[in-house]
């Protein structure tokens, strides 16, 4: 057994988990939680296996003869000499990652349930499964060399280990916790396991942290050693050679995935095997060892299998001529439409009867990580292939559709056809609102990965009209750099790229409007240090303020409750504080797919109070090019344009002026009688206001806030309705008024939208004038945001330690200073 015990190395990773908890907690997970992992979407999106109607996981036999693989949720077997691929399971869980026993006559692989996996070993002859399934994830089967035993993952113990088990002990469903001889005890997550030919070993992925290796562990000698190390690269698996000592890798070049090999005697050299805009995953030596299989996405973001000499050339395709199912194949026609009987995109969710989930020919599909439910998006109209048999359909075009569903019979005499009619609850564009996600991300190391073009079909889908993909990093990767200022128009669709610098500790920054990327992508004391370390994110805001670009923190609050406590404020990103009291224009991401609305808020509440016009703003955070991700525009911004306006960007201009409502589903429009609405101001004393509110979901809380307090609690609003609301204020003589509204608790299944709480806030209507305060709110407020400062100068000092910082330590006292004047 080994293990990592160096206690330094083990608290910075304790206190990173401990942060990466509080910074997701509206989400946590939705596969059994691992003890040691933090951001367990990520584990979810990178270690599971992926549904897919193309081919994925490819497993040449021992016989040279056949290829077996995972495809539209079932195995198959691939006959090399004649194209024809059979099918080889029928389960309703999603099949994949198989793996020969040397005498080729059973298959081990990987059963996703939606909730949970299971290894699983198939008798070819007889059909027979045994299935070795406790209670936590189980990934990645791999035969020993005498094929009596069987190596895998699994969770079981809160940390994903590998183990060992003698398939002569297992029953034919081995369901409990007792997951045999625990071989490794590494942080985190080892799985790809592949013996090693010749020598009584194993190589093997250990991933923990931003830190990606391979390691070889020997039986023999008990050593346990890193052949390979990458960082934050989540396609880095490897298969071995059959005969020699030779290693083959997927590993990233900026963008694109390249297939390595790799001599395990002398690993300081690789070669590079693939070519330029590359994207080669899972790579698997053939029976003979003189070529390697993979699989490649083509531009339907659809996956081919591929293959290649060991000793590199050109790779070719690897076509299947004919696919053999278990049971006769109908034809099922679906197409959405609106009220109006034309033809949407829309977000669609088909599963057979048996609860297996249906994938698409025409782009990706995905996971929806709060539910579980397997989607796609349909332009329009689309035919899919089926086994015969009872299919349910669900659809919805963003959070304003109630979701509508139908069930259908397919046989194979004719085309069975559903036609599903959206019924749109409000329609933004008609009230004068532009929808926009000013946070998501293209590419991010997913399976999927993706173009502009891809985004729009989701944003159709969504009904969404602005999406701003940040450009991001994983250390030195800069993904999607040469993008950084792109734009793409189609129809009532726009999207521009933008930046998100991922300050970590001091807070993540995203950056709209932003043409060339600003530089250094990532510091903090956890982060590695190449250069200057005395960094804040001061040098981010004069950045923007220099070149035209809006700075907004995103993701910032994890609990629903008030931060400004004595433990809260650990919570809160180390430099919002000081940011929001010094900048004269910053945003704050009050929606967010994984963070709480109602915790940001009251941040937001407080500088607003002392007279700061922090821009409400909108961002899901996910990931165009991942398969498990809440849709874009799950946390969105309806957006009032400025009139006249002659802003290269209107949409931005006019939620940095705060001509918007933020949502998570909800449609909410508050004005006042004098014409005032969000953005604007009022003037003191008597007002009359009115509230329009629409939602797909119940909302049990409806509120009127002035400076950051609860004024006025109204009737709730039930799934589906639409309410308005009328009634009279006595406004104060400074500060601002707002509505909000939201589900009184967390939800499972929040369908349209993917968000565990619906939840909707208008941006504020200021009172006399813009930054007004009330004088009782605001020293309130101040004394709270000097409680946070404190707070942030305390963690600043215990994570930096000797280390100088002078940028930092100045923006701190520089936002006391302010303060005191309040």
């Amino acid at each position: 057994m080994i293990g990592l015990k160096n206690s330094l190395l083990c608290a910075s990773l304790l206190m990173t988990l401990l942060l990466s908890l509080k910074a997701h907690a509206q989400w946590t997970n939705h596969y059994q939680k691992l003890d040691d992992f933090g951001h367990h979407v990520y584990l979810e999106q990178h270690e599971l296996p992926i549904l897919a109607q193309g081919i994925t996981d490819p497993a040449p036999a021992p016989n040279g003869k056949h290829i077996a693989f995972s495809s539209k949720g079932w195995l198959w077997l691939l006959d090399i000499e004649s194209g024809v691929a059979t099918q080889l399971t029928n389960a309703n869980g999603t099949d994949a990652r198989p793996r020969w026993s040397p005498d080729a006559k059973h298959i081990a692989f990987v059963r996703d349930f939606g909730n949970d996996t299971a290894v699983v070993i198939k008798d070819l002859k007889s059909g027979q499964e045994t299935l070795i399934n406790t209670s936590a994830i189980e990934l990645d089967p791999e035969f020993s060399a005498d094929g009596s035993s069987i190596y895998y993952s699994s969770g079981v113990s809160g940390s994903m280990d590998l183990y060992q088990q003698k398939i002569a002990n297992l029953s034919s469903e081995h369901k409990d916790d007792k997951a045999g001889l625990k071989l490794t005890d590494l942080r985190q997550v080892e799985r790809n396991i592949r013996r090693v030919a010749n020598k009584n070993a194993i190589v093997y992925l250990h991933g923990a942290g931003a830190h990606r290796v391979l390691r070889q562990h020997d039986f023999t000698d008990g050593t346990d050693t890193v052949v390979q190390a990458q960082t934050l690269t989540y396609h880095l698996t490897s298969d071995t050679h059959p005969k020699q000592g030779l290693l083959v890798y997927s590993a990233p070049i900026d963008n694109d995935y390249h297939l390595f090999t790799m001599d395990l005697n002398d690993t300081r050299v690789s070669q590079r095997l693939t070519d330029n805009g590359s994207f080669a995953l899972t790579p698997a030596f053939s029976a003979d060892g003189n070529s390697i299989y993979f699989v490649e996405l083509d531009d339907n973001r659809q996956f081919h299998l591929m293959k290649i000499n060991t000793h590199g050339g050109k790779a070719s395709k690897v076509e299947v001529k004919q696919w053999k199912y278990k049971k006769a194949l109908g034809t099922l026609s679906v197409s959405i439409e609106n009220e109006q009987g034309q033809t949407v995109a829309a977000r669609v969710s088909i599963i057979s009867e048996d609860g297996h989930p249906v994938s698409t020919a025409n782009s990706a599909t995905f996971d929806d990580p709060q539910t579980g439910r397997s989607y796609f998006y349909i332009d329009g109209k689309e035919t899919f292939t089926l086994p015969v048999g009872k299919y349910s359909i669900e659809a919805v075009r963003g959070p304003m559709t109630m979701l509508v569903s139908a069930n259908v019979e397919l046989t194979n005499a004719k085309t069975t056809s559903a036609k599903l009619v959206l019924n749109t609850l409000w329609d933004s564009m008609a009230a004068g609102y532009t929808s926009a996600d000013f946070h998501v991300h293209l590419n991010g190391d997913g399976h999927h990965r993706a173009t502009h073009k891809d985004a729009l079909l989701l944003m159709k889908g969504e009904d969404l009209n602005y999406l701003a993909p940040m450009s991001w990093n994983r250390w030195e990767r800069k993904i999607d750099k040469a993008m950084v200022g792109k734009r793409s128009i189609s129809g009532n669709q726009t999207l521009v790229q933008g930046q998100e610098v991922r300050s970590h500790f001091h807070g993540h920054v995203g950056l709209l409007n932003v043409k060339e990327p600003y530089s250094p992508w990532f510091f903090g004391p956890s982060n590695p240090a190449l250069g200057d370390t005395n960094l804040s994110n001061a040098n981010v805001f004069a950045y923007a303020n220099s070149v035209g670009a809006f700075g907004t923190y995103v993701h910032p609050i994890a609990s629903d409750g008030d931060p400004f406590t004595e433990e809260g404020v650990n919570s809160i990103p180390l430099e919002l504080l000081a940011d929001g009291i010094l900048q004269k224009s910053m945003g704050l991401e009050i929606v967010c797919a994984w963070t709480s609305s109602l915790g940001t808020a009251e941040v937001w509440y407080r500088l607003l109070n002392i007279g700061r016009p922090v821009a409400g703003i909108s961002g899901t955070d996910g990931w165009v090019d991942f398969h498990r991700t809440p849709a874009m525009g799950t946390a969105r911004a309806y957006v009032r344009a400025l009139e006249g306006s002659a802003a290269e960007d209107p949409v931005v201009e006019g939620a940095i002026a705060g001509r918007s409502f933020l949502s998570t589903g909800p449609a909410l429009m508050f004005a006042l009688d004098n014409g005032a609405k969000p953005g604007d101001v009022t003037t003191s004393g008597k007002q009359s206001y009115t509230l329009s509110l629409a939602s797909t979901n119940k909302l049990e809380v409806v509120e009127i806030i002035v400076n950051g307090q609860v004024v006025q609690t109204l009737e709730a609003i039930g799934a589906g309705e639409t309410k308005s609301y009328t009634g009279e204020l006595s406004l104060p003589s400074g500060g601002w008024v707002a509505a909000r509204a939201y589900a009184a608790e967390k939800r499972d299944d929040s369908w349209p939208t993917m968000h565990a709480r619906p939840f909707a806030h208008s941006s504020p209507i200021w009172i006399g004038h813009i930054g007004s305060t009330e004088s009782l709110a605001s020293k309130a407020a101040a004394k709270d945001l000097l409680l946070g400062l404190n707070g942030a100068i305390a963690r600043a000092k215990e994570a930096y330690g000797e280390r100088p910082m002078p940028k930092l330590y100045k923006r701190f006292d520089d936002a006391k200073k302010a303060l005191e004047t309040l």
